[in-house]
């Protein structure tokens, strides 16, 4: 579903109709009660079945004979977790005396509206309420549409329309760091650099020079000294981020947005929410995924429309679909100085290789630990509460070679959850360093 374009709007002709069970139920009757009453004289019979004549007569004389089409539309086929869509469903040409009811079938992760999945064409159109309530990308509960003449006589259908695909784009979790960006280098960020520049963290006030802006005059220092003065800057830079998102299991329930969220869910939103964060500071980012067959790598961007790219990226992710990936395609190209974000749970050993290989070329790495509490807290059954036991006092061996390699493991909070560690490698990374002479 990667690799097409969503379908949005699906249609069908509904196909010829026929004699519903009740209308031939109805004709036979009439027809065998009038010769019984003839045949024994019986007028009697002819005042019972009299009601059913009138009803196959009247049924085959309203029979509809134009050939119908139904129409599924979305309102919008890309949305957000816990968001809903309107699908509307529309016959032409729409017929008097036609009764119809449009069907929608239960799929995972997709809430109804009624919740039945059952709505009733009115003049010939029918809407209804789609609810996604978790990322990725599928197809909708099949569409069926049934139409119904009058008294009943002629049907046409259930016929299934082409199914209709939506994409429902990860929530970020909330998420804000105070903390500035390790190794800025470029030109249009919001950090601050060591440099003077055109920015807007204050630097001094020094004496004018030709090519000043006269906007940068500080009147108060010039009319004091009798020569002008300017207010100097540092100037504000870009920091180049990248992502690395662990996709090599799915670990708990899948309850959606609505419930506790499963080991993938807090690090796609996670994702979601660091993404947003930087490329609103006019950072730059790249997006890796280790772990998932047919998620393209996502190159380097900056600005909301990038963000827009990497949730869709997101979105595209598939839990366990490349378990032979060793990740190494994933570290190609990355700069070195870049801060490099591992987003994992840190089960699978591979993207703890990959964190020791990131480190050992030299690169800035930062583990963000993705694990949901709520796994090992309270399991009623004592054989998986001692599999988890001994499964984290693995994992704890994992983490404690990390960080005795100088890489720091941080466990995801939400807000500030990286303002500690990112201030700690802003100060080593201008603290001063010996060099050969």
């Amino acid at each position: 579903m990667s690799t097409r374009t969503l379908r949005a709007t699906a249609s069908r002709t509904l196909g010829a109709w026929h004699p519903t069970a009740a209308h031939q139920r109805a004709i036979a009757l009439a027809g065998l009660g009038a010769v019984l009453a003839a045949l024994g004289r019986r007028p009697d019979l002819l005042v019972l079945v009299a009601p059913l004549a009138v009803a196959a007569v009247w049924g085959q004389l309203a029979r509809p004979r134009e050939t119908v089409t139904a129409t599924a539309r979305l309102s919008d086929v890309t949305l957000r977790e816990g968001q809903a869509a309107g699908l509307r469903v529309v016959t032409e040409p729409s017929l008097p005396d036609v009764h119809g009811v449009v069907t929608v079938a239960r799929v995972p992760f997709v809430d109804r509206q009624p919740a039945g999945g059952v709505a009733t064409l009115d003049a010939g159109s029918a809407t209804m309420g789609l609810r996604s309530t978790r990322w990725g990308r599928r197809r909708l509960g099949t569409v069926s549409v049934c139409l119904t003449s009058a008294w009943g006589a002629y049907r046409v259908g259930p016929e299934d329309l082409p199914d209709l695909d939506t994409a429902t784009l990860p929530l970020p979790a909330a998420f804000d760091a105070s903390a500035p960006t390790p190794h800025p280098r470029g030109i249009v960020g919001l950090n601050r650099s060591n440099r003077p520049g055109s920015g807007s963290e204050f630097n001094t006030i020094r004496a004018f020079h030709p090519g000043d802006r006269l906007r940068r005059i500080s009147w108060p220092v010039s009319l004091r000294t009798g020569t002008l003065h300017v207010t100097s800057t540092f100037t504000d830079e870009d920091a180049h981020v990248v992502l690395l998102v662990d996709a090599f299991s799915d670990l708990g329930p899948r309850e959606g947005i609505d419930g506790r969220p499963t080991s993938l869910d807090v690090t796609v939103r996670a994702a979601g929410a660091i993404s947003e964060h930087f490329l609103r500071s006019n950072d730059r980012l790249t997006l890796r995924t280790v772990g998932a067959a047919e998620v393209p790598p996502l190159g380097t961007g900056s600005g909301t429309n990038h963000l827009r790219r990497v949730l869709d990226t997101l979105s595209l992710i598939t839990p366990a679909t490349e378990r032979h990936d060793t990740g190494e395609h994933a570290l190609r190209g990355i700069d070195p100085n870049a801060l490099c974000l591992v987003l994992s749970p840190l089960i699978d050993q591979t993207m703890v290789s990959l964190a020791h290989t990131l480190a050992a070329r030299g690169a800035t790495v930062v583990v963000v630990d993705t694990f949901p509490d709520h796994l090992v807290a309270g399991t009623g059954d004592v054989y998986q509460s001692l599999a988890w036991r001994m499964r984290l006092l693995s994992r704890e061996a994992q983490v404690t070679s990390l960080r005795m390699r100088g890489v720091p493991v941080v466990p995801w909070r939400g807000p500030g959850s990286l303002d500690l560690v990112l201030r700690d490698i802003a100060r080593r990374a201008s603290a001063p360093r010996l060099a050969r002479r």
